[in-house]
C-alpha cells in the first residue's frame, strides 16, 4: 500500500451557482481552512456564489461559498472557493476525511484483498493517518 493515501483530487464535486439552473460536476484539488479548489468545465464569474456537493457522500450541499479566482487549464477551470462560514469549513473537512477513509477502504481490497465495512476502514484510517490529517489543520 502506498505510504500516502490518495488525497482530494480524486474526489468529485458538484457545485450549484447560485441564479444558475443545474449543477456542473468537477473535481477536488485542495481543501484548506479557508476553502477549497476545484476542477470544473466551464468558467464561473469570480464572485459567484454557489452550493458545494459531493455526490458520492449525500444530495445535500456539503458547504457553500463564493469564488475568489478563476485560472484556465487545458480543457478546464481551475477554481478558488472561500468558505462562506466557518462552519462550511467544518463540513468540508469532515467530508474530506469520509473521502479519504473511502479511499483507504478501497485500496486496502486492491492491495491487500480485505473487504472492510465503513466502521473498520474508519478506525484503521483514524488509527494510522488522524494526527497527520489534523496537522494540516492546526
Amino acid at each position: 500500500m502506498r505510504e500516502f493515501i490518495r488525497h482530494a483530487n480524486e474526489i468529485p464535486v458538484a457545485v450549484k451557482v447560485a441564479g444558475e439552473a443545474g449543477s456542473r460536476r468537477g473535481h477536488l484539488r485542495d481543501v484548506s481552512v479557508a476553502g477549497l479548489a476545484f476542477d470544473v468545465a466551464r468558467r464561473i464569474k469570480v464572485g459567484s456564489k454557489l452550493n458545494f456537493y459531493i455526490p458520492s457522500l449525500s444530495d445535500e450541499p456539503a458547504g457553500r461559498g463564493r469564488v475568489v479566482w478563476c485560472r484556465p487549464l487545458r480543457a478546464s477551470f481551475r477554481l478558488g472557493l472561500e468558505f462562506e462560514q466557518a462552519y462550511d469549513a467544518y463540513r468540508a473537512r469532515m467530508v474530506e476525511q469520509l473521502c479519504l477513509i473511502e479511499n483507504y477502504r478501497r485500496e486496502v481490497k486492491l492491495n491487500e484483498g480485505r473487504e472492510l465495512d465503513p466502521e473498520r476502514a474508519a478506525a484503521e484510517w483514524i488509527e494510522a493517518y488522524a494526527a497527520d490529517f489534523d496537522r494540516r489543520y492546526s
